[in-house]
Protein backbone atom coordinates (compact mmCIF):
# COMPACT_ATOMS: atom_id res chain seq x y z
CA UNK A 1 0.00 0.00 0.00
CA UNK A 2 1.36 3.44 -0.97
CA UNK A 3 1.35 6.39 1.46
CA UNK A 4 -1.33 9.05 0.88
CA UNK A 5 0.87 11.40 -1.12
CA UNK A 6 1.73 8.69 -3.63
CA UNK A 7 -1.71 7.12 -3.95
CA UNK A 8 -3.02 7.76 -7.43
CA UNK A 9 0.22 9.42 -8.54
CA UNK A 10 0.30 9.69 -12.30
CA UNK A 11 3.44 9.25 -14.37
CA UNK A 12 3.27 13.00 -15.04
CA UNK A 13 3.23 13.80 -11.32
CA UNK A 14 6.14 11.46 -10.69
CA UNK A 15 8.06 13.02 -13.59
CA UNK A 16 7.48 16.53 -12.24
CA UNK A 17 8.63 15.60 -8.74
CA UNK A 18 11.68 13.68 -9.96
CA UNK A 19 12.72 16.51 -12.29
CA UNK A 20 12.34 19.09 -9.50
CA UNK A 21 14.32 16.90 -7.09
CA UNK A 22 17.08 16.49 -9.66
CA UNK A 23 17.16 20.29 -10.08
CA UNK A 24 17.37 20.71 -6.29
CA UNK A 25 20.18 18.16 -6.00
CA UNK A 26 22.13 19.89 -8.78
CA UNK A 27 21.80 23.23 -7.00
CA UNK A 28 23.16 21.75 -3.78
CA UNK A 29 26.02 20.19 -5.77
CA UNK A 30 26.72 23.62 -7.26
CA UNK A 31 27.61 24.96 -3.82
CA UNK A 32 30.41 22.39 -3.54
CA UNK A 33 31.64 22.68 -7.13
CA UNK A 34 34.01 25.11 -8.83
CA UNK A 35 32.11 27.91 -10.55
CA UNK A 36 35.12 29.83 -11.82
CA UNK A 37 38.86 29.30 -11.75
CA UNK A 38 42.04 30.85 -13.03
CA UNK A 39 44.70 28.86 -14.82
CA UNK A 40 48.02 30.51 -14.00
CA UNK A 41 49.91 28.97 -16.92
CA UNK A 42 53.47 28.19 -15.77
CA UNK A 43 52.77 28.33 -12.03
CA UNK A 44 50.57 26.22 -9.78
CA UNK A 45 48.15 27.53 -7.18
CA UNK A 46 50.06 25.57 -4.53
CA UNK A 47 53.14 27.70 -5.20
CA UNK A 48 51.04 30.86 -5.00
CA UNK A 49 49.47 29.59 -1.75
CA UNK A 50 52.92 29.38 -0.16
CA UNK A 51 53.87 32.92 -1.14
CA UNK A 52 50.53 34.79 -1.03
CA UNK A 53 47.49 32.91 0.41
CA UNK A 54 45.10 35.81 -0.28
CA UNK A 55 46.02 35.81 -3.95
CA UNK A 56 45.70 32.02 -4.17
CA UNK A 57 42.07 32.24 -3.02
CA UNK A 58 41.14 33.42 -6.54
CA UNK A 59 42.58 30.30 -8.20
CA UNK A 60 39.28 28.52 -7.69
CA UNK A 61 35.89 29.89 -6.59
CA UNK A 62 33.31 27.41 -5.36
CA UNK A 63 29.59 27.89 -5.53
CA UNK A 64 29.57 28.57 -1.80
CA UNK A 65 32.15 31.32 -2.23
CA UNK A 66 30.12 32.86 -5.07
CA UNK A 67 26.62 32.38 -3.64
CA UNK A 68 27.11 32.15 0.11
CA UNK A 69 25.09 28.94 0.35
CA UNK A 70 21.90 30.59 -0.91
CA UNK A 71 21.36 27.87 -3.49
CA UNK A 72 20.81 25.36 -0.68
CA UNK A 73 17.75 27.37 0.40
CA UNK A 74 16.61 27.76 -3.21
CA UNK A 75 17.05 23.99 -3.67
CA UNK A 76 14.77 23.34 -0.68
CA UNK A 77 12.14 25.67 -2.16
CA UNK A 78 12.41 23.99 -5.56
CA UNK A 79 11.97 20.56 -3.97
CA UNK A 80 8.91 21.74 -2.02
CA UNK A 81 7.34 23.46 -5.03
CA UNK A 82 8.10 20.42 -7.18
CA UNK A 83 6.33 18.19 -4.67
CA UNK A 84 3.33 20.51 -4.66
CA UNK A 85 3.25 20.84 -8.44
CA UNK A 86 3.64 17.11 -8.94
CA UNK A 87 1.74 15.22 -6.26
CA UNK A 88 -0.41 18.18 -5.20
CA UNK A 89 -1.22 19.13 -8.80
CA UNK A 90 -0.81 22.77 -7.77
CA UNK A 91 -0.52 25.29 -10.56
CA UNK A 92 0.61 28.06 -8.14
CA UNK A 93 3.44 25.76 -6.99
CA UNK A 94 4.35 25.17 -10.64
CA UNK A 95 4.39 28.93 -11.23
CA UNK A 96 6.64 29.41 -8.18
CA UNK A 97 8.88 26.63 -9.50
CA UNK A 98 9.29 28.42 -12.83
CA UNK A 99 9.91 31.74 -11.04
CA UNK A 100 12.62 30.17 -8.86
CA UNK A 101 14.19 28.59 -11.93
CA UNK A 102 14.25 31.92 -13.75
CA UNK A 103 16.00 33.46 -10.73
CA UNK A 104 18.60 30.66 -10.75
CA UNK A 105 19.24 31.13 -14.47
CA UNK A 106 19.39 34.91 -14.13
CA UNK A 107 21.96 34.56 -11.34
CA UNK A 108 24.01 32.05 -13.30
CA UNK A 109 24.05 34.12 -16.47
CA UNK A 110 24.20 37.64 -15.05
CA UNK A 111 26.33 37.17 -11.92
CA UNK A 112 28.40 33.99 -12.17
CA UNK A 113 29.07 33.79 -15.92
CA UNK A 114 30.76 37.22 -16.19
CA UNK A 115 33.39 36.33 -13.57
CA UNK A 116 34.44 33.13 -15.32
CA UNK A 117 36.79 34.93 -17.69
CA UNK A 118 38.19 37.33 -15.09
CA UNK A 119 41.69 36.76 -13.76
CA UNK A 120 41.68 39.54 -11.18
CA UNK A 121 44.92 40.06 -9.27
CA UNK A 122 46.28 36.78 -10.62
CA UNK A 123 46.16 38.19 -14.14
CA UNK A 124 48.18 41.23 -13.19
CA UNK A 125 50.77 39.16 -11.30
CA UNK A 126 51.05 36.20 -13.68
CA UNK A 127 51.40 36.63 -17.41
CA UNK A 128 49.31 34.11 -19.29
CA UNK A 129 46.72 33.66 -16.52
CA UNK A 130 43.36 32.70 -17.98
CA UNK A 131 39.92 32.59 -16.34
CA UNK A 132 37.52 29.77 -17.11
CA UNK A 133 34.15 28.45 -16.07
CA UNK A 134 33.92 25.44 -13.79
CA UNK A 135 31.43 22.60 -13.61
CA UNK A 136 29.46 24.53 -10.98
CA UNK A 137 28.27 27.04 -13.56
CA UNK A 138 27.05 24.23 -15.79
CA UNK A 139 25.23 22.65 -12.84
CA UNK A 140 23.51 25.97 -12.08
CA UNK A 141 22.26 26.30 -15.64
CA UNK A 142 21.12 22.68 -15.92
CA UNK A 143 19.35 22.94 -12.54
CA UNK A 144 17.51 26.06 -13.67
CA UNK A 145 16.45 24.42 -16.93
CA UNK A 146 15.29 21.27 -15.11
CA UNK A 147 13.21 23.32 -12.68
CA UNK A 148 11.63 25.24 -15.57
CA UNK A 149 10.82 21.94 -17.25
CA UNK A 150 9.19 20.58 -14.08
CA UNK A 151 7.03 23.68 -13.66
CA UNK A 152 6.16 23.83 -17.35
CA UNK A 153 5.05 20.19 -17.29
CA UNK A 154 2.43 21.00 -14.64
CA UNK A 155 1.38 24.27 -16.23
CA UNK A 156 0.94 22.59 -19.62
CA UNK A 157 -0.87 19.53 -18.26
CA UNK A 158 -4.53 18.98 -18.96
CA UNK A 159 -5.50 16.81 -16.00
Amino acid sequence: MLPGAFRGATPLAIGIVVTALVAAALLVATEFSTVASVDVANTSCEVIQDSDPDLADRCSLSGFERNGGSFVLVAALIAAMGWGAGFGRSRPAATALVALAVCVLAWALAVDLPVTDETGALGSNFEGARGRAGIGLTLEIVAGLAAIAAGALRLGARE
